[in-house]
């Protein structure tokens, strides 16, 4: 089926089977920073190389919805609607590549006084990747009741949340931050600056599925 036909039966179809894939790209993150975590540098190769792929599986699914969409026939939401929720999606995945990218410029220590936090950080962030893709899934819902009653209700309690779990993740990375700098006199200044940038990434990746959300929200108000 050509996705032109998919749009016409409904425009959220590609929009959850790019969401699908850049939660495959996102949740290899967690397998990375254990990898990380434990020295072992093959795995992380390993685990990067998929990312990549990953990413690169959402750029094309990306570029077909992009060359795809339809200018003219009726649709439940605005053409801009869709390639703003497209691009935040898609900001997700990119934010993926770039944290597995930064651990390949150079060999970090992960130091004891940070390991167990780091990895508490990548779970926070995961989890909001995982309820925003929640939201993304009801979006067939939504148009099927016109984006009013009880099930856009739903969808708004759920993007709230989706903003509180980023929230929390936010102020969790500030404490993380706090805890490389804490330790700044076991690193070199590269060393520091690369795990600030590092950490940095993963809390976009948790920014973008939050302002994706948000996109749904507002067109939930129109």
């Amino acid at each position: 089926m050509r996705i032109f036909d998919i749009f016409r039966k409904s425009p959220f179809d590609p929009l959850q089977d790019m969401m699908d894939k850049v939660v495959e790209c996102a949740d290899k993150l967690k397998p990375l920073f254990e990898a990380f975590a434990d020295g072992d540098r093959e795995r992380m190769k390993k685990l990067i190389d998929e990312i990549s792929h990953l990413e690169h599986e959402a750029d094309q699914i990306k570029n077909r919805i992009r060359s795809s969409l339809p200018t003219s026939i009726f649709m439940p939401v605005s053409r801009m609607d869709i390639l703003e929720i497209l691009a935040n999606e898609d900001a997700i995945a990119d934010a993926a590549e770039d944290v597995a990218v930064l651990l390949t410029l150079k060999e970090l220590t992960v130091h004891p006084e940070f390991k167990e936090k780091l990895l508490q950080l990548v779970d926070k962030v995961l989890e909001v990747v995982h309820k925003a893709h929640e939201v993304v899934k009801e979006l067939d819902m939504l148009a099927e009741t016109s984006f009013e009653g009880p099930g856009a209700k739903k969808v708004i309690a759920m993007i709230d949340t989706v903003c509180d779990m980023e929230h929390h993740a936010d102020e969790f990375q500030k404490e993380v931050t706090k805890l490389v700098l804490n330790n700044e006199e076991k690193m070199t200044p590269g060393e520091l600056w690369l795990w600030l940038k590092v950490i940095a990434e993963i809390g976009d990746v948790a920014n973008y599925a939050e302002r994706m959300c948000n996109r749904v929200r507002l067109f939930l108000s129109k």
